[in-house]
């Protein structure tokens, strides 16, 4: 989209309060299906009832240096 003529448009971002965030669907190999968020300073997990999915994902984001 271009703005109208004689009118100048520049990004303004501000990098310290910008928020970006993806939720993935997963299915576990037991059949449950549940939710993780990632966002720049957490992992969220929702929707899980064996905590053995739990295990599993802090062991995984144990080992990603960007989220320790």
């Amino acid at each position: 989209m271009q703005p109208p003529a004689g009118l100048l448009l520049a990004p303004a971002r501000d990098s310290d309060t910008e928020t970006y965030s993806a939720t993935l669907k997963c299915h576990d190999p037991n059949g449950e299906i549940y939710q993780i968020t990632l966002s720049r300073d957490k992992v969220n997990l929702t929707s899980y009832e064996d905590d053995a999915i739990r295990t599993k994902v802090e062991t995984w984001a144990d080992t990603v240096p960007e989220l320790a």
